[in-house]
């Protein structure tokens, strides 16, 4: 499920602006609007409770000295204050019996102000006091008990009447009311203010400086390295272009240096190609010329049988044959690696490859003093793979192990197997790798050999054959120690009865 939150700043900014200011304007304006409301009512409710206070009494008072024809007149009177919009006297049926509207005396109330007077007014005994908004005025109603002193006269039960007054609404609550959904137009303006300033405000010293920063990001991904970005502020955006131009300077500055490099060593590449080259022309050369000393070495050996002087010299004929052989091998080895030729993935014999490229190394090994220790599982080990890149991959090995050994030394090769993962280990007892090297051995042009004795490509390329085959490669090793290196490959076995 997508989050329904934005995700750009700038629609996070947006979202938590309008939040915070709805919260901060509008929370305050509708506490504010419910205040005055209550104020105004309070006001009202008090005025109105006054009035029907002083027309009680006035009632009490004609009605105990007996002059009922002077009720009018304190309606009348108490009518002329103001805020008092009417003021009526009715009894149980509606009918109006006082009102300070002299045209209003005898008509039904409930024609008169249909809305002023509660439909169950009769069966009232409490005061009350409501706003007729329509009217822009507060109603109150109360019915006259019939009390004590009063039922000598009066012989009913019940209320004796009901009094209906209703005053304006001063100028204030008049504007206050109608006024209600201007304040809200208003708050809906400060918002939208706030908002579009604080927008502004945002884009110009925020939002633009980040796009900016993107966009010189893009660029310098896509390789032009001579973007700048201006530094005219004091503040963290000015600290982060900064930062980014000594960047991009050190990339730039690094690349050059890479390239620089890396003219040098493909140069280097270039004369070992033309080596190459000519190492397998000398190799061919030889090759014929030791193919014609082997022949010649034949025919002696078979003279000698029916030759009493040639017999003498049979065994020495025999050892130059014998060497004469090991050169032709390292001969024919050099002109089959230096062909080139496409990948051919078939089913080899690990064990034969790894002895292949270990007789690529004979003579060297002999030289220098290195002992080979083989340690293999019984069983026939099957891949699937080159066979000539194979033997590339643990001839590049076992180079690294002769130059890390240099003299007197040993080069141990163990095959293992776990179920079908077969591991070839490759240990030298060499001066070794340190920590901070090890994790750029693999890394092209890399290398930690004197200058004109390593490219820095070998074990480049034995990773880049690994991973043509699906196979992994790691390397343990410790300083003055040595240097293991272990191949994984998936392979089947053939055990031996």
């Amino acid at each position: 499920m997508k989050s329904m939150f934005p995700k750009t700043i700038k629609s996070k900014f947006i979202f938590i602006s309008i939040t915070f200011i709805i919260f901060a304007v509008g929370l305050p304006m509708h506490f504010l609007v419910k205040q005055f409301r209550e104020n105004f009512h309070q006001r009202s409710q008090l005025m109105l409770e006054a009035t029907l206070d002083m027309l009680d009494n006035g009632m009490d008072n004609v009605m105990m000295l007996g002059k009922q024809k002077n009720v009018q007149i304190i309606v009348e009177r108490i009518a002329e204050n103001n805020n008092v919009n009417h003021i009526r006297i009715y009894n149980k049926d509606g009918k109006i019996k006082y009102s300070s509207e002299i045209s209003e005396i005898g008509k039904n109330i409930f024609k008169v102000a249909p809305k002023h007077v509660p439909l169950d007014f009769a069966a009232r005994t409490k005061r009350s006091v409501r706003i007729l908004e329509d009217f822009h005025a507060y109603a109150a109603f109360e019915p006259i008990i019939n009390k004590p002193e009063c039922q000598s006269c009066h012989k009913q039960e019940g209320p004796l009447a009901f009094l209906d007054v209703d005053t304006h609404l001063t100028k204030a609550e008049i504007s206050f009311y109608t006024g209600t959904l201007h304040l809200i137009f208003l708050g809906v303006a400060v918002i939208i203010v706030l908002t579009l300033g604080l927008l502004f405000l945002f884009n110009v010293y925020v939002n633009k400086p980040i796009q900016t920063f993107i966009g010189a990001l893009d660029s310098a991904k896509e390789g032009n390295l001579t973007t700048r970005l201006k530094v005219e502020r004091d503040d963290e955006f000015g600290k982060l272009n900064l930062h980014f131009n000594n960047m991009v300077s050190e990339i730039e500055s690094s690349r050059e240096k890479i390239n620089e490099l890396h003219n040098e060593q493909l140069r280097h590449v270039d004369k070992l190609a033309t080596v190459g080259e000519l190492t397998a022309q000398m190799a061919h050369e030889i090759n014929n010329y030791t193919g014609i000393i082997l022949t010649r070495s034949d025919y002696l050996l078979l003279e000698s049988e029916n030759n009493g002087e040639l017999l003498k010299f049979s065994e020495e004929i025999k050892v130059i044959q014998k060497e004469i052989e090991k050169i032709s091998n390292i001969t024919k080895n050099v002109l089959r690696h230096s062909k080139k030729r496409k990948m051919n993935f078939i089913n080899v014999n690990l064990k034969e490859v790894i002895d292949q490229s270990i007789k690529i190394f004979e003579p060297v090994f002999r030289k220098n003093g290195i002992e080979i220790i083989k340690e293999y599982i019984n069983d026939e080990i099957y891949v699937y793979g080159d066979a000539s890149l194979l033997e590339q991959v643990f001839a590049n090995l076992f180079g690294n192990a002769i130059d890390a050994i240099k003299t007197e030394g040993t080069i141990k090769i163990s095959i293992t197997a776990e179920n079908e993962i077969i591991i070839v280990s490759v240990s030298d007892n060499g001066q070794g790798i340190d920590d901070a090297t090890r994790p750029d051995i693999f890394s092209p042009f890399y290398t930690t050999k004197e200058q004109d004795k390593g490219t820095g490509l070998g074990l480049y390329i034995v990773k880049n054959i690994c991973d043509q085959h699906n196979i992994s490669i790691e390397c343990e090793s410790q300083l003055q120690k040595g240097t293991t290196f272990i191949v994984k490959l998936n392979g089947k076995r053939k055990q031996h009865v």
